[in-house]
């Protein structure tokens, strides 16, 4: 069943209006017709299953049939704290780490950070939502502004399990038998890695340092090998 993400809809809606991009999605690309039946969802927990009742030129109205139940969200509360990356790099990290059950996502700017970011935030979400929309997810990952990775520090869940994978660092993650609550925050440099005043000052922040193996990652797959590896030890994988 098709679905598109509108985050202003409510559980009391009798009845749902498309004008924006998704209508171009519903009438051109898909061709709905009257009598279809489409999910809508809030991305951010709310989905809703509706019937095509009128497709016209500016709009195309939907019916909304009752609740839809999905279970795709991992237990994790996987957060994704990732070094600026050159070109569409990470465009293809959210994209995956979406795929990937990744609930929240913070670009940062590190010292070895060469990006120039300049009102990208919208189309990062643009592209979580669509990876949200393409692996049938219930939730949309939040994309949080651009910020230094000391102001971070300060914001994240107390009961949490924290990583930061760096390529210098020779021991392997030794993961821990259980996690405290169901936060786990895992950080990724840019193209170079982290200084190693960086990993310091992660582990001050109570974040164990760990490597990924003996062969050294592009950025963007240690991104995704950490979502990958998480999400099996702790997550649904």
């Amino acid at each position: 069943m098709p679905r598109i993400i509108l985050p202003s809809i409510s559980p009391g809606d009798r009845e749902v209006a498309v004008t924006d991009q998704n209508l171009k999605y519903l009438r051109d690309v898909l061709r709905v017709s009257k009598g279809d039946e489409v999910i809508v969802l809030d991305g951010q927990g709310l989905a809703l299953k509706t019937g095509v009742r009128e497709v016209g030129k500016k709009h195309i109205l939907l019916e909304v049939l009752g609740s839809c139940p999905i279970d795709t969200e991992s237990p994790l509360h996987l957060v994704l704290i990732q070094g600026l990356l050159k070109g569409d790099r990470l465009d293809f990290v959210i994209q995956k780490a979406t795929e990937l059950g990744v609930r929240e996502i913070f670009p940062v700017v590190t010292e070895r950070s060469q990006v120039r970011f300049s009102r990208k935030l919208e189309h990062w979400k643009r592209v979580a939502e669509e990876a949200a929309r393409q692996s049938e997810r219930l939730l949309v990952p939040v994309i949080h502004d651009v910020c230094k990775m000391k102001d971070i520090f300060d914001s994240l869940e107390d009961e949490s399990l924290r990583i930061i994978f760096s390529e210098s660092e020779k021991k392997d993650f030794n993961p821990p038998h259980s996690i405290p609550g169901s936060f786990v925050y895992y950080m990724v440099g840019p193209e170079g890695g982290f200084t190693d005043k960086e990993v310091q000052g992660a582990k001050e922040s109570g974040f164990i340092s760990a490597g990924l193996g003996k062969r050294i990652l592009r950025a963007e797959t240690a991104s995704i090998a950490g979502a990958v590896l998480l999400q099996f030890l702790f997550g649904d994988l």
